[in-house]
């Protein structure tokens, strides 16, 4: 596979094509606040889709000494976009331009895993390395406040919720007793949840659903907590008999988990060669023995699920990987697309006439993002020139463009080529009033 081009599709319909599109139908801007969108890691964003050709329209680096990679998808809000690098460094820049807008910096050692931040009401909360959590003023980047949580670190997303945040410690310590925290928007922590026996957290981010939060333990297990006080509603071992479709050795659990429609995904790996795509049900806060599990190797990736779809990356870094799309009602594996790289990242979506275009990365030193139709199809492969930065996470979407980061330090933004004469077009009919 030549990882520098893109496809070669033709370009000359689609151009004509634009020429007919009023204005008013290129969409408004959108934010993707957080890890995987919202709180339900829903992984969507709305059209237009980036769908044909990309091009550049900017990029920024981070790091000229490649000691400060980025490895977290980017936070993006109103006409800003955000990255957490790997030296403890919060960048800002503006989404259409790429301008530095701020910078500051969190203490502690350089992070091998980074924890995804979040945005909420004004503020992007950051979780660091040394175990603190921080609030900047999302505009000026001003520090607002900083709590020191664990002797762990954080390696999971954030999930924030109506002016609360919840995270889990990270690995550093090894197994033992690992929390799972939640702190208001001012920093005051309102309760920690104590997870015995365990390894704790690494990209295992919650989603909220009504009253409770729920995620996944290293060790298999799924338990759902009250989100306004932490008491525990209900927990399920995935190795047990309490649900008909469980495994002897269900695997580490090392994504996010979804939510959709009385349903929680979730994914597992024990090796390259083994591991599990979950759909378990779900009903006011406790878990049902309803749902499936199907074999498709190791996955660190947390599914998107649309329309009887399910889509997920497999494949460990230092091997071959593919993105896998499943049947929602029953588990079995629709089509799945070879790539030369492991697909750790979690895959997005955007939505276009009814189609879906889904967006995820190779866990490899030069690796791509890459666009695939919903049949399967690879619309497109864009290999950023002159970096060979190890890509591990995914990208986000705002507007109608894609953000994405490499371990060289560089943040990308990307669109559908505009056709020539396209701006000019549209700057015509605006002076001639149409």
């Amino acid at each position: 596979m030549n990882k520098k081009r893109i496809s070669n599709k033709a370009f000359v319909f689609f151009s004509i094509f634009l020429f007919l599109i009023p204005m008013a139908t290129v969409a408004t801007a959108s934010d993707w606040a957080q890890f995987q969108s919202d709180w339900k890691n829903t992984a969507m964003g709305p059209g237009p889709a980036v769908k044909n050709e990309p091009e550049l329209v900017w990029y920024q680096q981070t790091s000229s000494n490649g000691d400060n990679g980025i490895n977290i998808p980017p936070v993006i809000t109103g006409d800003l976009v955000y990255t957490y690098t790997t030296n403890g460094s919060v960048w800002a820049f503006n989404k259409h331009n790429g301008e530095l807008v701020w910078r500051n910096k969190t203490p502690g050692g350089k992070a091998l895993q980074s924890s995804t931040p979040a945005y909420g009401d004004g503020k992007l909360f950051v979780a660091s390395n040394s175990g603190d959590i921080f609030a900047f003023d999302a505009a000026s980047g001003e520090e607002l406040w900083s709590e020191h949580a664990t002797e762990s670190n954080f390696e999971c997303p954030i999930t924030y919720f109506d002016h609360r945040i919840y995270i889990g410690d990270g690995l550093k310590g090894g197994p033992g007793t690992k929390y799972y925290y939640c702190f208001d928007d001012s920093g005051q922590l309102m309760w920690k949840y104590a997870n015995e026996n365990s390894a704790g957290f690494i990209w295992n981010g919650a989603f909220i659903i009504g009253d409770h939060i729920v995620y996944s333990t290293h060790e298999g297990k799924l338990v759902s907590l009250n989100k306004e006080t932490g008491n525990l509603a209900d927990e399920i071992d995935l190795s047990s008999e309490e649900v008909a479709f469980s495994k002897d050795d269900p695997g580490m659990f090392r994504s996010s988990v979804t939510y959709q429609d009385g349903y929680i995904y979730t994914t597992s790996e024990r090796g390259q060669e083994r591991g599990y795509v979950w759909k378990i049900g779900f009903k006011d806060g406790n878990f049902i023995d309803d749902g499936w599990c199907t074999q498709n190797g190791f996955s660190t990736s947390t599914p998107a699920i649309h329309d009887g779809k399910i889509y997920v990356g497999q494949g460990e870094h230092g091997y071959t990987g593919h993105l896998t799309c499943l049947n929602d009602s029953n588990g079995d594996i629709l089509w799945s697309y070879f790539v030369d790289a492991g697909v750790k990242s979690s895959p997005v979506l955007a939505v276009e006439n009814g189609k879906d275009y889904i967006y995820f990365t190779g866990a490899e030193s030069d690796g791509s993002l890459y666009c695939l139709e919903e049949n399967g199809t690879l619309a497109w492969e864009y290999n950023p020139p002159e970096d060979d930065g190890y890509i591990l996470q995914g990208a986000a979407i705002s507007d109608g463009k894609l953000y994405f980061g490499t371990d060289a330090g560089y943040l990308y933004c990307i669109q559908e080529k505009v056709p020539v004469g396209w701006e000019q077009f549209h700057k015509d009919t605006r002076n001639s009033g149409y």
